[in-house]
């Protein structure tokens, strides 16, 4: 299980991870990891970094996607210290005008620190369309994401590289991948649903039951996100999140494998 706080390096309004610097934040999160590993009856908690690589913007900007990169000063120091401190790290990418595939690209280098994994956000997918991010839900595809899946697969068999990967997927509504009947299943890539949206518990909770299925279990992982500021009238609960306490009279189903703070 991971718990993560997301967010961009220096910039305070794209989440928590964004609001602290490098060192004032590792023992919040560990504290909230530690929270999540007391409620779980001491299951193995990894605290991590959720980091804003590829952000969506309102410019096509130089390269015409509308994307703009984290540059890799800012990115290591992060991954150096998710080393140090026993972190995973996620690369997410919110796409742009990109492909997942295309998007992806960039980082596969990354996948060389075993404490990196990658992640994907289809909201802001505008490929093919003439708006810019946030004028319309994006989504992708199940051959999509096994372009990816195979990319990460192939890059890590042609560098040596050991070990499983996580591949996160952000969705609020269960359209935000179509054709899931695709998707392949990678021996080295565990694939992670997160629900991304923020609401009421009793509402969070009604969509990831109905977007993560016991169906859905045996293929990919649950993933769960919470908002400081925006979910109310309050926060769920470690014990809440991860089903062993009722929220409203309604109770997760599945207990997710990655929970992540914003």
């Amino acid at each position: 299980m991971v718990v993560a706080y997301y967010g961009r390096p220096g910039v305070k309004s794209l989440g928590v991870l964004g609001q602290h610097s490098l060192e004032s934040i590792i023992p919040i999160i560990q504290k909230k990891a530690n929270a999540y590993k007391k409620a779980s009856g001491n299951q193995n908690v990894i605290p991590g970094f959720d980091i804003i690589y590829g952000l969506a913007a309102a410019a096509p900007g130089h390269s015409g996607n509308y994307l703009l990169p984290l540059s890799e000063k800012k990115l290591m120091p992060y991954i150096h210290a998710a080393k140090k401190h026993g972190f995973a790290l996620f690369i997410d990418t919110q796409l742009g005008k990109m492909t997942p595939l295309q998007a992806v690209q960039p980082v596969l280098k990354y996948l060389k620190y075993d404490n990196v994994h990658l992640a994907i956000d289809p909201e802001f997918e505008i490929h093919g369309l003439d708006v810019r991010p946030g004028k319309v839900i994006g989504t992708v595809t199940g051959k999509q994401l096994n372009q990816v899946q195979a990319a990460m697969t192939d890059y890590m068999k042609a560098h040596g590289i050991k070990g499983k990967r996580m591949l996160v997927v952000h969705m609020f509504r269960h359209s935000m991948v179509k054709n899931k009947s695709d998707l392949k299943k990678y021996a080295n890539i565990d694939m992670i649903f997160n629900l991304d949206g923020h609401g009421s518990p009793r509402l969070k909770t009604n969509i990831y039951n109905a977007i993560y299925t016991h169906r859905v279990a045996y293929e990919v992982a649950g993933g769960f996100k919470l908002f400081f500021g925006e979910d109310k009238p309050h926060l769920m609960t470690p014990k809440q999140v991860l089903g062993l306490e009722s929220v409203n009279g309604g109770k997760v189903k599945e207990m997710p494998k990655f929970i992540n703070y914003q």
